[in-house]
């Protein structure tokens, strides 16, 4: 699958970039901001996005999320420190396919990614 991270802290970026790769996925791009993430999205055909809840400049990865399920169809796992009930369901119009805790545990992308890749009626 193709990947496109969407998170703001580099070196956690390319943590995640490694734990990818190493899962036997591709890393189309990483993004820091909202904006980029859909800048991004738009020439890159990610399958679907590791989303920090949080960006940078002062932009919200839930926004993110929102635009792009809404213009490519493009859906996210999404990640954050503080995955409170506000925040799940402010997302649930976007389909998320999984919200996991940082700090991330191999285990917990590998499945989420699993999930990601099946069909999304099963």
């Amino acid at each position: 699958m193709r990947i496109l991270i969407v998170e703001d802290e580099a070196i956690f970026a390319m943590h995640l970039e490694m734990l990818v790769v190493e899962l036997g996925h591709e890393v189309c791009a990483v993004a820091a901001s909202a904006r980029d993430a859909v800048v991004y999205a738009s020439t890159h055909r990610a399958d679907v996005a590791l989303m920090d809840i949080r960006l940078a400049r002062q932009s919200s990865g839930v926004d993110a999320a929102r635009e792009l399920h809404a213009r490519y169809g493009l859906r996210c796992i999404f990640l954050s420190g503080n995955l409170d009930e506000a925040t799940r369901s402010a997302v649930l119009s976007c389909e998320p396919v999984a919200f996991i805790g940082k700090p991330i545990l191999p285990v917990q992308l590998q499945r989420a990614l699993q999930k990601a890749a099946r069909p999304a009626d099963l």
